[in-house]
């Protein structure tokens, strides 16, 4: 079993069908905590179809006639960038989502996980201004705790001075509502002009937000597994999602021990 890091590096929509509200288009989301996932089942689509040799991928992923041997779990969602006030943004995550990350993967991370409400502990100062952080237009007050640091170990392509950690319910607020909405139109091809009643809104993850998942064998299978990692290691970076040819959903993908 391996652990898979999926780092956006750019805006990326795993869609949830319509919606009734102001969002035509929602994002994916757990629906007991609101928090947004990559599923399984996108994941696995990508990796199959990108997949090489093709003469393995029935083996590996299956088929409508049989299961393939290659398990990946939905990807939860980890770090979540939030603009900062100082430093640009930061990484926000909270105790609940790292302790689920220690149970998912036998993992542990040492790291002090008890906090109120309103206060936030910091890796660093980085974003840090007169000893609070704020965060879009809420401001924490912020106590520094180093070991935070370590979380570098395991997440490569994030910068260990700005992660934060929030009360639970405090991030479940920004990734609900701190998310990229953006509107859509169509266009008439034969005018070059938009279509009358064409717009629609659109979410979108935004860049930098960071998910793990887990990579396995059905049948406990080390080539099987090992076939995946190399071509993980190889390639490195997959487009996930909608809007391809816009240039979303592009993350790259690295494996860790469990």
């Amino acid at each position: 079993m391996k652990i898979v890091v999926y780092h956006q590096l750019n805006s990326m929509h795993i869609g949830n069908g319509s919606s009734l509200g102001v969002v035509d288009l929602p994002i994916y989301r757990e629906a007991h905590t609101d928090f947004p996932t990559i599923p399984s089942s996108a994941i696995k689509g990508v990796l199959r179809a990108d997949f090489e040799p093709k003469d393995l991928v029935d083996t590996l992923f299956g088929n409508q006639d049989k299961e393939g041997d290659i398990i990946f779990t939905d990807a939860k969602i980890v770090l979540f960038p939030i603009k900062s006030l100082k430093g640009v943004f930061a990484w926000i995550t909270c105790p609940m989502v790292l302790k689920r990350f220690q149970r998912d993967t036998g993992k542990s991370l040492n790291l002090n996980l008890e906090l109120s409400d309103d206060k936030a502990l910091v890796s660093s100062n980085d974003v840090v201004l007169n000893k609070n952080v704020i965060l879009e237009e809420f401001s924490f007050e912020s106590k520094l705790d180093e070991s935070i640091k370590s979380l570098k170990t395991i997440f490569d392509n994030v910068d260990e001075n700005r992660i934060v950690i929030l009360h639970d319910d405090v991030f479940r607020f920004f990734v609900k509502n701190y998310t990229e909405i953006v509107a859509r139109i169509s266009i008439d091809q034969e005018k070059g002009t938009a279509k009358s009643g064409a717009l629609w809104y659109q979410e979108l993850t935004p860049a930098e937000s960071v998910y793990y998942g887990l990579l396995m064998s059905r049948t406990k299978n080390k080539d099987n597994l090992s076939k995946v990692e190399d071509f993980i290691s190889k390639i490195k970076i997959f487009q996930f999602g909608a809007d391809e040819t816009l240039g979303r959903g592009f993350a790259k993908l690295t494996l860790k021990e469990a």
